[in-house]
């Protein structure tokens, strides 16, 4: 079995030292890098995408239909 490129809202909230409660308001506002998926509550994020984001990358935020959201850094166009 392979190993997800995806960690869950616990494993980054132990990652960035706070709660997971943290982690979901910073989904729910969009700060910081994730995938929810429409239909569900689960919150995916990419070890990439965080390391840029704790890097100070601007983010970009796709709404998809039916409530789900696509967070990602802006990629730089240089």
């Amino acid at each position: 079995m392979s190993a997800s490129p995806y960690l869950l809202t616990e494993q980054v909230a132990a990652r960035l030292h706070c709660s997971t409660r943290s982690v979901l308001e910073l989904t729910r506002t969009g700060a910081i890098p994730h995938r929810k998926l429409p239909g569900t509550r689960r919150c995916l994020f990419l070890l990439a995408d965080l390391e840029a984001w704790e890097a100070g990358a601007d983010l970009e935020v796709r709404e998809l239909e039916r409530g789900g959201r696509v967070v990602t850094p802006k990629r730089s166009t240089r």
